[in-house]
């Protein structure tokens, strides 16, 4: 017992210092603004996540144990945060991005965590059982889903403006924040202290190495140029590959793993001559790429149960419409909560006009 609460709160720990190097390393994607107003905002995002978990969760789950309460509670926080950086850049109003946050939180957030969770469930949707660590399917897969709704969605009415300036050495202390935390994270998520802790940690730095190389060689081959950014991308796009089977991987199929995600989020991400445009696809391309191609992947190099190991395809099937079941509810359920939230908005602004007028 002791052993599980020092996991446990090793995962909480390391999740509330991830949103905070989050809310830094993802500001220059927000417009302008103060850092108290963005952290502010930021954090405000991120309760609904929290709330709606620690409300909902224990009613709608039937086996998770109370010890893993609280870190899915701020995981629920970090998905929320993520899932409404893309609104809050295209200049929507705090409150329709802060509605928005927790319409996702109830309606997508808990119910895809309770089955990423408990995914033996006889209740499961489709009959499928998701291996997933850490969470990939939650905190990747169904919020680049969210991202690229808001995104579908607002397509014409993106701000251009400009964007929250990060110094590069604050930049740099929290990408390695968000690697060293994320890391830290997926040995929480045993939720034990046990034998493949040590596997996990290398597991979590090969993949995210893998990754930065991946997306650094496509990048560098294709503009002949590197930043900042670039190792950002990569780094997250391994860490994202490898959150769902940190234990289950070897350090090879881990690398390689990493180096595919990276790779194929660099290429759907960086054009020329668009800075907003590419901060907007690194948002969604490593979380939703990134995500759905370690998820998949287990089914394929996973020790002793993926295709190369077995010659069975069962796993790689379920991994595979796992992600597709996922991005796809994800994707509905967004896309027509923030469509309706639009639509609110814009009737306020029409209704108010005449009474502006009058004064």
């Amino acid at each position: 017992m002791a052993e599980e609460l020092a996991a446990a709160t090793i995962g909480v720990i390391a999740l509330a210092v991830l949103l905070s190097a989050l809310i830094v390393l993802y500001a220059p994607i927000l417009p302008a603004a103060s850092w108290a107003r963005v952290m502010s905002e930021s954090l405000a995002c991120a309760a609904p996540g929290v709330v709606a978990w620690l409300v909902l969760g224990p009613i709608m789950s039937t086996s998770l144990r109370l010890i893993m309460m609280p870190s899915l509670a701020l995981l629920g926080g970090i998905c929320c945060y993520l899932v409404t950086l893309v609104a809050r850049s295209a200049g929507a109003p705090f409150g329709r991005s802060l509605a928005y946050s927790a319409i996702w939180a109830i309606g997508v957030f808990v119910p895809t965590a309770i089955r990423t969770f408990e995914p033996f469930d006889a209740t499961s949707p489709f009959g499928l059982s998701p291996i997933d660590h850490g969470g990939a399917l939650v905190m990747s897969v169904a919020v680049g889903a969210g991202m690229l709704a808001v995104l579908f969605v607002e397509r014409k009415t993106l701000i251009r403006g400009p964007r929250m300036l990060v110094p590069i050495p604050l930049g740099a202390v929290a990408l390695t924040a968000v690697v060293a935390s994320w890391i830290v994270w997926l040995v929480g998520a045993e939720f034990a202290v046990d034998d493949v802790v040590g596997l996990i940690l290398v597991n979590g730095m090969v993949s995210a190495v893998a990754g930065a190389c991946g997306w650094i060689a496509v990048q560098w081959i294709g503009h002949g140029v590197i930043s900042l950014k670039s190792l950002a991308g990569g780094l997250v796009s391994g860490l994202i590959a490898v959150t769902a089977g940190a234990p289950l991987f070897t350090p090879v199929s881990a690398a390689v793993a990493g180096l595919i995600a990276g790779a194929v989020a660099s290429v759907f991400t960086v054009r020329r001559g668009s800075p907003l445009g590419n901060l907007l696809r690194f948002l969604v391309n490593t979380h939703l790429l990134g995500g759905g191609l370690g998820v998949v992947s287990l089914g394929v190099l996973a020790t002793g149960s993926g295709f190369l190991f077995t010659g069975q395809t069962t796993i790689f099937q379920d991994q595979a419409l796992s992600v597709i079941a996922t991005a796809s509810y994800s994707f509905v359920v967004s896309s027509g909560c923030w469509w309706l939230l639009s639509k609110v908005g814009r009737r306020e602004l029409i209704v108010s006009a005449p009474v502006l007028a009058e004064k």
